[in-house]
């Protein structure tokens, strides 16, 4: 089902570049023929229906042929993020049950301990040549003609994605041949996507942002993939990003708002005229970060609301943004979307409660994880955690986590209040507020993590929040990091910061 679109693109669009990757273009053709060509190294290693196969990729050809080969033979990809470490990637491998795992060279050294105490470990595959302790696939390849497409089952699982883990330790999130093809359609359609157009792709393709909105929207629509490819770190890689827009001549840019910040803060001049549409997600674009990037480049950036549960919520396209640049948009086609009091109960356009989103692209639930299914999974609804509301419109407004409130000696403390303080003293250049255990069972404290932009005491910004608030919402721990751990998809990864 999902192959399909490779094969059609073959037919209409054959000689045109699918992927530009460094300084490799591959055509359509060509793209459909690698992916007939993996599709037979992994049958020939035992791979089939339902195995799932781990992918330690970075953004290149052969993970995007690599999931279209899996995808042709009924198999489950579960893509990983590169940087994690062995005992990581074993933790993945087990819960998963992975029958293989496809990675590079930089990446097989972490696969090898990772499977170490496996009983039956899964067999390693390494995408590059002289990867010692794997088979490596350009030597399979060679021996390999191009397979006959296959069509499979539309409901048959296709991906295990994981959740950010923002709120809590990663779960895995199935999600089916059907319910990502109709997500892409959508998408693709919304967008107003064509052949024509060039995706930009600096953003990762294991996380469900990058992989629908680059490599499957790429795919559905024929348009070209341009892979930045090497993104990270993003301040050093900006100028190479800025260079590749103009070069390439992208028309459309997924990103998140960290990128779109350092973009518009460069040095330097660019003519970035070529693009039609830049979108954000992942965490709220700041309206400072709006202007900045609309100032300097002509060019409005457009929110996107999503979710790995669920895929695609809403886009914000209006023809003018800037009026409501702090919204998410209108929901897309098919999607309904709810604001709820406590108890479930819709709340008319202005109120604020619970988002909950009923759509076709989203997972029947959490593999093994019953109870918080039947929690967050209720009358074909998806409770997401995230407070908003819709405008008279049916524009949605998002306003933080549900379950954000710091419990202190019987008053809840709002961390985005607290934040908001703290970002306005000149030596602060990032805060994040998060709740940590106080001593009383049920008691939290107000802890502060701080990124300055000069040399800070504690006491200080402690007697700076002390001039603004009630004394209950005074952090009482500061913590100076040099960076705020975030996902992939720029979410603050909170956890990380309550020890």
């Amino acid at each position: 089902m999902l192959t399909q679109m490779i094969h059609d693109n073959r037919e209409r669009l054959s000689d045109q570049p699918a992927i530009v990757y460094k300084d490799v273009r591959v055509t359509h053709a060509e793209l459909a023929e690698g992916v007939e060509r993996m599709a037979n190294v992994l049958a020939s290693v035992g791979i089939g229906p339902a195995d799932p196969v781990a992918f330690l990729l970075p953004n290149s050809p052969p993970f995007i042929i690599g999931f279209f080969a899996m995808a042709s033979l009924g198999a489950v990809t579960v893509p990983i993020n590169p940087q994690f470490k062995s005992e990581e990637l074993e933790s993945v491998f087990r819960g998963c049950g992975v029958r293989a795992v496809i990675t590079d060279r930089q990446g097989i050294g972490r696969c090898r301990r990772a499977v170490e105490r496996f009983q039956d470990p899964p067999l390693l595959l390494s995408t590059t040549p002289d990867s010692p302790g794997a088979l490596t696939v350009p030597s399979l390849i060679k021996d390999h003609h191009p397979a006959k497409p296959q069509s499979r089952p539309p409901e048959e699982d296709t991906i295990f994605l994981h959740s950010s883990g923002s709120t809590g330790r990663p779960k895995r999130v199935p999600r089916t041949q059907h319910q990502l093809r109709w997500e892409v359609e959508i998408l693709t359609r919304a967008m107003g996507l064509t052949p024509a157009d060039k995706i930009f792709c600096a953003i990762p393709l294991f996380h469900s942002y990058g992989f629908t909105h680059c490599m499957l929207a790429a795919a559905q629509s024929g348009a070209t993939l341009v892979i930045l490819d090497d993104p990270y770190p993003f301040l050093l890689q900006r100028q190479r990003a800025i260079e590749l827009l103009v070069q390439e001549g992208a028309t459309v840019f997924p990103g998140i708002p960290f990128i779109y910040r350092l973009l518009a803060e460069a040095p330097g001049q660019a003519d970035l005229s070529c693009l039609r549409l830049c979108f954000s997600s992942g965490t709220a674009l700041p309206r400072e970060t709006f202007e900045a990037f609309s100032n300097r480049f002509r060019m409005p950036i457009r929110q996107h609301y999503g979710s790995t549960e669920t895929g695609s919520i809403s886009i914000h396209l209006d023809p003018d943004p800037t009026p409501t640049a702090d919204s998410v948009g209108k929901a897309i086609e098919q999607v309904q979307v709810k604001i709820v009091d406590e108890v479930g109960a819709p709340m008319a356009p202005g109120q604020v409660g619970e988002v909950a989103i009923h759509s076709p692209g989203m997972t029947r639930g959490y593999a093994g994880m019953g109870e918080l299914n039947r929690q967050v999974f209720r009358n074909g609804d998806y409770f997401t955690g995230d407070l908003g509301r819709l405008d008279s419109e049916g524009r949605l407004y998002l306003l933080g986590r549900k379950h954000a409130f710091i419990e202190v000696a019987g008053n809840k403390v709002d961390p985005a209040e607290v934040e908001d303080v703290l970002a306005a003293h000149p030596k602060v250049g990032e805060v994040v507020v998060v709740g940590v255990k106080g001593q009383a069972e049920g008691e939290q404290l107000v802890k502060a993590v701080v990124v300055v932009r000069a040399p800070c005491r504690e006491r200080e910004l402690i007697e700076f929040v002390q001039k603004k608030l009630a004394s209950f919402k005074v952090p009482q721990i500061v913590e100076f990091r040099e960076e705020i751990p975030r996902s992939p998809a720029g979410k603050i990864l909170r956890n990380y910061l309550m020890d």
